[in-house]
């Protein structure tokens, strides 16, 4: 039994865990939300939980992991973010600018393509819910690229992980300035304090009990802020000194958490489709458009971006070609937990249109998936 669990340990330590267990999750929420729909959706509806002072009702499965749980995968993406800015290939500060331009063209041309679209199509939906394709998921995109090989630069990981982050950062700022959410004052006057004065004291202690404390203390003032509450933990982890050896052994124990637990119940609790609503021509459009949007709005806008950034003097890693950048492009086009999250937002996760599009990004990041993987794959190849 000991060897066993060992092995399991190690296994779940592997890059590819979190692309693994997301698929587990998404694969029983499909299953038992096609067998039992009304016992699934139960999980968004149920209150089964507590409420958080006034300012933020965890009273459901579905909130509890979304608003409370996923602080912990971001908390890992946080950590790992920082430990590149110091001592990673982020240092070298073109490197960095290089992949934030790119995930913001990425954004741009999405969010065009999905306003674009829906005025052709005559879908209100696409229009509204033009932020919902921008981000890229962290997990899936990198956990494909570990499948591909090791012969492939290890910089390219370090470039999409930079890439991811920012995009899914920028979009829930995006998103929470042009009013998908209404942020409070005082609550943003309380996350300001809370890192101004809690940062230099967590790296001046150098110990895991104060960084947990200043992870706590930045979701409740997210929470309090009205902003995505999860998202401290992209913050938080940001912040801690990852100089010190017991961060990196935090950042392992964080990932490991993220990986066997907090993604598949996130895949599980927001990755269940309405079947019963996913019907006539409206659905269908919903789901082409979908996929073409990611995919094309992702490789045009992050092929562009890096070219920008190229005119510009901020060149990425010499070892990242323009053929691999557009190949990991093409893997960025999987987006899955931020886009979910924010879909959920926009059209509440019993609706039609949630259904719809919850489908077409699934059918996106499949296709993004198997075709970033096979076009990565000859790269290694012939890198070899």
């Amino acid at each position: 039994m000991a060897s066993l669990a060992r092995r399991l340990s190690r296994a779940a330590r592997r890059e590819y865990a979190s692309a693994l267990t997301l698929t587990v999750g998404v694969a029983a929420a499909l299953v038992w939300s096609a067998v039992s729909p009304s016992t699934y959706f139960a999980l968004d509806s149920d209150h089964v939980a507590w409420r958080l002072a006034d300012f933020l009702d965890v009273g459901t499965a579905h909130d509890l992991v979304v608003n409370g749980l996923m602080v912990v995968f971001f908390a890992a993406v946080g950590l790992e973010l920082s430990r590149e800015l110091t001592r990673g290939v982020l240092t070298t500060r073109a490197h960095a600018v290089s992949p934030v331009v790119g995930a913001l063209g990425g954004m741009a041309a999405t969010a065009l393509s999905s306003v674009a679209l829906g005025h052709l199509l005559g879908r209100g939906a696409l229009v509204r819910g033009w932020g919902v394709p921008m981000a890229t998921d962290v997990a899936f995109s990198l956990g494909v690229v570990a499948l591909v090989g090791r012969r492939l630069p290890p910089a390219l990981r370090t470039f999409l992980l930079t890439l991811a982050i920012a995009d899914d950062v920028a979009s829930v700022v995006v998103l929470t300035v042009t009013g998908t959410t209404h942020p409070r004052p005082a609550g943003l006057a309380v996350l300001a304090v809370v890192v101004v004065a809690g940062t230099p004291l967590v790296r001046r202690l150098d110990r895991p009990g104060p960084a947990a404390a200043l992870l706590g203390a930045t979701w409740l003032g997210f929470a309090w802020a009205n902003v995505d509450p999860a998202l401290a933990g992209v913050l938080a982890g940001g912040l801690i000194n990852t100089g010190s050896l017991w961060c990196d052994r935090l950042e392992q124990r964080t990932t490991l958490l993220s990986a066997t637990f907090v993604l598949p119940l996130f895949a599980f609790v927001a990755g269940g489709v309405a079947w019963r609503d996913l019907s006539g021509a409206t659905t269908l459009s919903l789901v082409l458009a979908t996929v073409a949007i990611r995919l094309v709005g992702k490789v045009v806008g992050i092929t562009g971006g890096v070219g920008l950034a190229r005119l510009a003097g901020y060149l990425p890693h010499p070892s990242l070609s323009t053929r691999l950048v557009v190949e990991v492009a093409v893997v960025c086009a999987i987006g899955f937990t931020v886009p979910l999250l924010f879909a959920g937002t926009l059209f509440g996760s019993a609706s039609p249109t949630y259904a719809a599009l919850d489908l077409g990004l699934l059918a996106s990041s499949v296709v993004a998936a198997l075709l970033g993987a096979w076009l990565l794959r000859r790269s290694a190849r012939s890198l070899g």
